[in-house]
């Protein structure tokens, strides 16, 4: 396959910021050189679009060029034999000004992936006239490393597949051909919804982590121990996960401290201690109760924002019984594009 990587990744943030090296393992240059390096050692035509030399060492790009990495510092020339164009790039617009510069020159059938750079459904809907004007060919796949390229950690990439709502950005066969292209490199390819993958594959998965591990433990206790209905113990799940991230939506963070009282969340968690190992809660308990005080004093000044506490999934059934399904369409893309905006 011939494939571009679009930027090498910032080595001083990898070497001297977070340690790599010491903390995970590998060698540098980490990031989208070193997907370009294991593309090309599993034999692709590889070039890596990188326009500011300064983010390797001399040494650095040594290691690319000899992997047989064409570098070139110009997108559009870049783009021209790409295949498949993977974004390692800057997150959010600087990304949609990438790619909506390259689309013109993509050859036929091309796919343009994402990694944690955005969403692949919000790089779709910011491309979505062009590619319906003049490249209806063109997928969009999500190529996600799902951790740092270069460290021991990455094994896997997470593609991006049919959205949960059924919605496609790309053709089966282009799914397919990143999965290949993940698997000829010794990867692991895992296929999720692409308007999931990101809950999985960016860093914010330290949150769905938590989150999940939550989830699960009030699942146990509300259906095993309580004996409650399914039904309520789910409503309650989704009305916690949903004022919370409605609150952080609207205010941020420190709105939602300012509401969601820490001391009184343990002490009332604490009550839900039913099983001898719940070790998740145990944690959360433990991190609650002791708090950075800064985040005291940044809570203090916050301003919380109104807002509606509403199941998102039943506000949008009721947008499109009274706007209609077009209607409603645009409006919920809209919105998701404004979460990276």
């Amino acid at each position: 396959m011939k494939v571009t990587v679009y930027g090498a990744g910032n080595q001083d943030l990898y070497v001297k910021q977070l340690n790599l090296m010491k903390n995970y393992g590998g060698e540098p240059p980490y990031g989208g050189s070193r997907m370009a390096i294991e593309f090309a050692q599993a034999g692709h035509e590889v070039c890596l679009a990188e326009p500011n030399e300064a983010n390797l060492t001399e040494d650095q790009w040594k290691v690319v060029k000899d992997s047989g990495v064409s570098v070139v510092s110009d997108d559009a020339e870049a783009a021209k034999n790409a295949e498949i164009a993977i974004f390692f790039t800057p997150f959010g617009k600087k990304t949609f000004e990438i790619a909506k510069n390259i689309l013109e020159h993509l050859p036929e059938n091309a796919i343009i992936a994402n990694t944690c750079t955005v969403s692949p459904m919000v790089l779709y809907y910011v491309l979505e006239r062009e590619i319906k004007k003049n490249r209806p060919d063109v997928g969009i796949v999500s190529m996600h490393p799902a951790a740092v390229p270069g460290t021991p950690q990455h094994g896997h990439y997470i593609i991006g597949g049919v959205a949960t709502n059924g919605f496609s950005i790309a053709t089966p066969e282009q799914i397919k051909k990143c999965e290949e292209l993940a698997t000829s490199c010794g990867k692991e390819a895992y296929i999720l919804p692409a308007d999931v993958s990101p809950t999985v594959a960016d860093m914010g998965c330290l949150v769905t982590a938590v989150t999940l591990a939550g989830v699960l433990d009030y699942y146990s206790v509300g259906t095993k121990v309580i004996k409650a209905p399914k039904e309520m113990v789910e409503k309650q799940i989704v009305m916690t996960l949903q004022t919370m991230a409605s609150l952080v939506e609207s205010s941020g963070v420190d709105g939602m401290l300012s509401v969601i009282n820490p001391d009184l969340v343990v002490k009332t968690a604490s009550s839900m201690h039913v099983f001898p190992k719940q070790d998740e809660l145990d944690a959360a308990i433990d991190i609650l109760s002791d708090l950075d005080p800064k985040l005291w004093e940044d809570t203090a000044n916050a301003k919380v924002k109104p807002t509606n506490l509403v199941a998102a999934q039943a506000l949008s059934k009721e947008i499109t019984n009274l706007m209609g399904q077009k209607a409603a369409e645009g409006t919920m893309r809209r919105c998701m594009r404004k979460l990276f905006e």
